[in-house]
């Protein structure tokens, strides 16, 4: 498990939110929930990401502490120094909650 001493990235939980103006037509923001530290894993061929495979898509685990009164679920994002990822699971284990996520990429890119 990690020690916060090892939580050194600074990350934000984002919740899109949709919107609809008055035509009619729909945009998407961004509504960061919290701002938080974090450990970054990297995926590798460890036991640990073996027993992950079912998660293809993910590349990356993030774990932060549990947050009093607001649940990570799967439909929220994450932007850090390296980008933007979309969560895959989410997991928690005693105080900490673990994210597995993949980067996105822009279209064409």
């Amino acid at each position: 498990m990690a020690s916060i001493g090892s939580m050194r990235t600074i990350i934000d939980l984002i919740q899109p939110v949709v919107e609809r103006d008055k035509a009619g037509f729909t945009s998407t923001r961004d509504a960061i929930r919290a701002t938080v530290r974090a450990y970054i894993e990297t995926r590798h061929a460890s036991a640990a990401w073996v027993n992950r495979a079912a998660y293809t898509k993910a590349d990356l685990l993030f774990r932060i502490r549990a947050i009093p009164g607001l649940p990570v679920t799967a439909d929220m994002e994450i932007t850090g120094p390296d980008g933007r990822y979309l969560i895959d699971s989410v997991e928690q284990i005693g105080r900490y909650v673990e994210i597995l996520a993949h980067q996105t990429t822009p279209e064409g890119g």
